[in-house]
């Protein structure tokens, strides 16, 4: 009689563990859900951490090339300096320039009259020279002494 009662008692089990496993199915698919949403969170995280990771690193490559390349007001600021020094030269350049073209006009002002002079003596000497072998001898011209007065 007992052996009876065993099977009337599994009988009773069956839908017991029929019970259980759909509902252990319903667990699993249940934790597989929330594992498939819970991974597809971490996805879309990791994809927005890559993401701020990738603008964050255009960034530091954006600040790294300002810092190596000279700050363009200072460049300014250098090259205005650099204009002004040079032009302050060049005025100084014009005038000097100015100047030298004034003595060289000068001195070919300067040259002519040495050479009209230069001429002008010659002239004089050829002049006295001539003088000299037409004057009497004994006259001044003729390189003598000055006659006495006569007495």
């Amino acid at each position: 009689m007992l052996a009876p009662l065993e099977s009337s008692t599994r009988l009773d089990d069956e839908p017991n563990e029929a019970r259980e496993i759909r509902q252990l199915h319903i667990a699993l698919r249940a934790s597989q859900q929330r594992l498939r949403r819970s991974a597809l969170q971490s996805t879309r995280q990791l994809l927005a951490l890559e993401a701020e990771v990738l603008r964050l690193q255009a960034l530091c490559d954006r600040q790294s090339a300002r810092i190596e390349r000279p700050d363009a007001a200072a460049v300014t600021a250098g090259l205005e300096r650099q204009l002004a020094v040079l032009s302050a030269a060049n005025e100084r350049l014009l005038e000097d320039s100015q100047r030298a073209a004034m003595l060289e006009r000068a001195l070919a002002i300067t040259e002519a009259e040495r050479r009209r002079l230069s001429l002008e003596r010659d002239a004089m000497a050829r002049e006295l020279c001539r003088h000299r072998h037409e004057a009497p001898p004994g006259s001044s011209l003729h390189g003598g002494h000055h006659a006495a007065p006569a007495t």
